[in-house]
């Protein structure tokens, strides 16, 4: 895990390329785990080509969830070829005990 659900506007140009693999680069990050979701979506408001909520667990450290997060709003820029102001990544942070994952409740190592 890291996991991001990407709500992408209508207007927004198809993506190019293996979204997985820039957002590793862009993170530092191993894709190993990495897991992007995009949703087509309509969209009120506030004018976005693409909405990112970002999971992450509590156990990594601030600059390992700085540069995910940064990273994926790098990537998607570039997946999508569209401006760093089209892209917003909210990021959620979750505890030890708030995911489960093959009907089981995860706890992380620490």
């Amino acid at each position: 895990m890291p996991i991001a659900n990407c709500v992408v506007s209508a207007n927004c140009p198809q993506g190019q390329g293996d979204l997985i693999e820039l957002w590793s680069r862009s993170a530092h990050q191993s894709a190993e785990h990495m897991t992007v979701n995009l949703i087509r979506g309509e969209q009120q408001g506030q004018d976005y080509a693409v909405v990112a909520t970002l999971y992450l667990p509590s156990v990594w450290s601030s600059l390992a969830m700085k540069r995910l997060q940064e990273g994926l709003a790098v990537a998607l820029t570039e997946y999508f070829t569209i401006k760093p102001s089209d892209v917003i990544v909210l990021t959620q942070v979750l505890e030890s005990g708030q995911v489960v994952e093959d009907a089981e409740t995860v706890y992380w190592a620490l």
